[in-house]
């Protein structure tokens, strides 16, 4: 009856350390508690990749992620793997993608296209069957587009063409649209958003004052030519322009920005001198015009400079030669 006991208290002693032994594992393998391995559940549950597979025909929204966080390097992607697992147990292709995409456009420029990055965040390839863009933003590649499991394929987004009579800054807004064969075949919709970028000149001053009518030259220092006065080439756009010029009418003369021109970024400007140049107008007065050239993204014509060149009573005849400094 002794060695009875104590081999039945022998085998609870062993008992209890396998029961618990086995617990551990359990709860180890099991790691999220939805049934799927620790190794399958990324950070943060990937709710919305989950959504997708098991929603079917919803619109998209759920499951688009920002533009610079689209699921790679997200533990490897196996919490992708395991929210396409998720689909009553059989594997599907997913959808991820940008809720947004940025696509400018430059005043007098060609639009540039811009790529719409989807990823495949699922287990079998990802088909995109159609795809329309609104609003007049084109948008193109091949289609239907095949995109392998945890691979990626793209679409370019164009910006409609800037109108003659858009402002520098202005923004746009329109929507791209596509259809893929995930379970329910959803759209997703992607925002696109563009702004116009490009330069815009005025003149000014020296102090910066805007001139509303001709710069007017002065005779200050000298009663003979009039001084070199002067102005400022202002870049009033949000984009750098290269500025060339001015060409001076035969009795003006000043400085110029020379043959390679000048870099004029936003909200920066130029300073020049124009002077009166009698070397060839013996009539030591008169008006004229500046004009100038831009290189670059510029947005409306390029303004021309009027200049006046007042009648200097004090002076009998004209032997004043300023000519360019």
């Amino acid at each position: 009856m002794f060695l009875t006991r104590l081999m039945s208290k022998a085998r609870w002693l062993a008992f209890a350390p396998l029961t618990f032994g086995l617990l551990q594992a359990s709860l180890t393998a099991c790691g999220s508690g939805d049934d799927r391995p620790a190794s399958l559940v990324s950070a943060g549950g990937d709710s919305a990749h989950g959504g997708a597979a098991q929603g079917g025909g919803s619109s998209g929204a759920g499951i688009a992620h920002d533009a610079g966080s689209d699921g790679v390097g997200d533990a490897g992607d196996a919490g992708d793997a395991g929210a396409a697992g998720d689909a009553g147990g059989l594997a599907a292709p997913i959808a991820s993608f940008p809720k947004q995409l940025q696509v400018d456009v430059g005043c007098g420029a060609s639009s540039e296209p811009v790529n719409l990055v989807i990823r495949n965040a699922g287990l079998l390839p990802l088909t995109v069957t159609s795809a329309i863009a609104t609003t007049g933003y084109e948008v193109s590649g091949q289609l239907p587009l095949q995109i392998a499991a945890q691979a990626s394929g793209t679409l370019q987004v164009a910006p409609p063409a800037a109108q003659a009579t858009a402002k520098v800054g202005q923004m746009s807004s329109g929507s791209l649209r596509f259809v893929t064969n995930e379970p329910g075949t959803p759209t997703h919709e992607v925002l696109l958003n563009t702004t116009l970028f490009g330069g815009q000149l005025e003149f000014t001053d020296r102090d910066g004052r805007p001139l509303t009518a001709a710069l007017p030259l002065t005779y200050l220092s000298s009663a003979a030519c009039p001084d070199h006065v002067s102005y400022r080439v202002h870049n009033t756009g949000n984009l750098a322009f290269t500025l060339l010029g001015p060409t001076f009418p035969s009795h003006l003369g000043g400085t110029s920005t020379g043959e390679s021109g000048q870099t004029v970024p936003p909200d920066q400007y130029v300073e020049l001198t124009v002077s009166g140049d009698s070397s060839t107008d013996g009539a030591c007065s008169g008006s004229g015009t500046l004009t100038f050239t831009v290189q670059g993204a510029f947005c409306g014509p390029v303004p021309k400079l009027s200049v006046t060149w007042p009648t200097n009573v004090e002076t009998a005849g004209c032997s004043c030669s300023a000519g360019t400094e």
